[in-house]
């Protein structure tokens, strides 16, 4: 399996699509080394990871231009816009949102708990309809973007986005996507921002590995060495953004990499723009099984300028590690591993026999984000997928709603249907 891990892509409104934008070149040499890349490991990409800062400013047209450059990205690799996997970053927060007075005394509300009364704060508040609905404000924009990957975040249920991914042995490797930018604002600091308490229910399954994205380093957290604690524990692969510095740790039973940014502020001091190939396989017996992975480091290199590997003090291009996996056998029948109560609302596809059980509505939720909003709204009721306890809900919520419905009323062929004839009129 091989993974494409980006983070801090950084798209900017008023730079996108103008003679003015300094990272074009960069974006297009990214393209070109992905395709290269690719050839010389003889695989296409599996799976896109963002592990957040897509946008700039959260703002709606940054999103839309990061999609097109996402399609060409995945024609590149030979993935599709539905192999997406991403959580949010700071930069993805809608800032004049979350500045507003009600907002910040949420937030310092939460700053000033007591570690030992920190957990039951955030669950009291992200259980309370309003005041999670705050929360999870500035993230509109963002959610409308996640949302047709089945990324999209809205508590006390869905606080991490969850993927399933099949493994060569037929093991799960299971995405999770931590959302550190819910009490993220321009009052940002180290040790002061937060995951809420679901990461705790991240636990060892036979035949299941962890990997765990989250856009803020450890010790930008409040509580950043319980939750390293826990993917110590619990996830064999550790992805992080936000510091622009490439940095990778291989450890005895996991690997933790810190990402470059895709488009780092050319102001910085170290400038360098970089993304990660990772491969990981399982190899071995049964009862004797190791997680191989590869990380792949690109960086930028100036005169000539050109993507090339980050190396070891071995000159090696490749940082690789061997981890040792408990016992597990493949079933006889091969079956699709559940996800996680975080993600109940993304349950099992009847139709689906093997590998992530929302494969089969991924491409449809793709072209069906593409339609206007008034086209999505119309299909939507023409199908009676539409309810009224969804007229407050934001967009990105009251779609998913569509989708959930529509597969548990068995109506996904219609709704196909509906979204294939609104797409040949528009």
């Amino acid at each position: 399996m091989l993974l494409l891990h980006l983070s801090d892509i950084h798209f900017r409104r008023d730079m996108v699509n103008t003679t003015l934008d300094p990272d074009q070149r960069q974006r297009e040499e990214i393209l070109r080394d992905v395709e290269a890349m690719c050839a010389q490991l003889g695989s296409p990409v599996q799976a896109i990871l963002l592990s957040g800062d897509v946008a700039y400013s959260g703002h709606a047209d940054e999103y839309k231009f990061a999609e097109k450059w996402l399609e060409a990205l995945c024609q590149r690799c030979e993935a599709t816009l539905s192999d997406i996997f991403v959580c949010p970053g700071n930069h993805d927060v809608a800032r004049d949102i979350a500045g507003r007075n009600i907002i910040q005394a949420l937030h310092q509300d939460i700053k000033s708990s007591a570690d030992l009364t920190l957990d039951a704060k955030l669950r009291g508040l992200l259980t309370d309809e309003e005041t999670a609905r705050l929360l999870y404000e500035p993230l509109n924009a963002y959610n409308l973007f996640a949302g047709q990957f089945f990324c999209d975040l809205l508590p006390p249920q869905r606080t991490i986005a969850c993927r399933d991914l099949t493994l060569n042995d037929r093991s799960t490797l299971r995405l999770s996507g931590l959302n550190s930018a819910f009490v993220s604002s321009a009052a940002d600091r180290p040790e002061t921002l937060f995951v809420d308490p679901a990461y705790t229910q991240l636990g060892r399954i036979a035949g299941v590995e962890h990997l765990v994205m989250c856009h803020h380093p450890l010790h930008w957290l409040r509580r950043g060495r319980a939750l390293e604690d826990a993917l110590n524990d619990v996830a064999r692969l550790h992805l992080f953004g936000h510091e622009h510095r490439l940095r990778i740790t291989l450890a005895r039973d996991w690997v933790r990499i810190a990402a470059a940014a895709t488009h780092p502020d050319r102001t910085e001091m170290g400038w360098e723009p970089g993304y990660n190939l990772i491969e990981v396989s399982v190899q071995g017996t049964p009862l004797d099984r190791r997680l191989l992975i590869g990380a792949h480091l690109r960086v930028w290199q100036e005169s000539p300028g050109r993507f090339v590997a980050k190396i070891d003090r071995t000159n090696e291009p490749v940082f690789r590690s061997e981890i040792k996996l408990d016992p597990w056998e493949a079933p006889s029948r091969v079956q699709a591993p559940p996800v996680e109560a975080v993600n109940a609302s993304t349950s099992n596809d009847s139709e689906q026999t093997s590998g992530d059980p929302m494969n089969p509505l991924r491409e449809l939720s793709i072209r069906f984000f593409k339609l206007t909003l008034s086209q999505k709204s119309a299909i939507a009721g023409k199908l009676g997928l539409l309810e009224d306890e969804d007229v407050n809900q934001p967009d990105f919520e009251r779609f998913r709603r569509v989708f959930v419905r529509a597969r548990d009323r068995g109506l996904i062929t219609k709704l196909a249907e509906e979204v294939s004839a609104a797409s040949q009129g528009s």
